[in-house]
């Protein structure tokens, strides 16, 4: 994650650089935040422990993980596009498929 290193002691610390509001976590919350906080037209940066988003569903994969409420209510409804574009394998999706989907926002 870019500046999550810190200055140490005789290095040149990172450049700075300004947001108006920052995000912790690329779950689906911290996704669907900042497209609505870009869509308000303020600049700002999601940080996330992980090497990828998805929060619960990029963490949590033990065997059998899997939602316990439909996969539709996971959609993001924002964009029809994305409605169109992705069609659940299941009514309650595995972990891997949440995780699929997430990317797919992502990208």
């Amino acid at each position: 994650m870019p500046g999550a290193e810190g200055a140490g002691a005789g290095k040149t610390p990172a450049k700075t650089t300004k947001y108006d509001t920052v995000i912790v976590g690329a779950g689906f919350a911290g996704m669907y935040m900042l497209h609505k906080l870009r869509g308000m037209g303020l600049k700002a940066h999601v940080f996330e422990a992980g090497s990828g988003v998805g929060g619960t569903w990029f963490w949590n994969r033990y065997p059998g993980a899997r939602v316990d409420i439909e996969s539709q209510e996971y959609s993001f409804s924002f964009s029809k596009e994305l409605e169109e574009e992705w069609q659940w394998s299941e009514r309650y999706a595995p972990q891997g498929e949440l995780l699929d989907y997430a990317n797919h926002v992502a990208d």
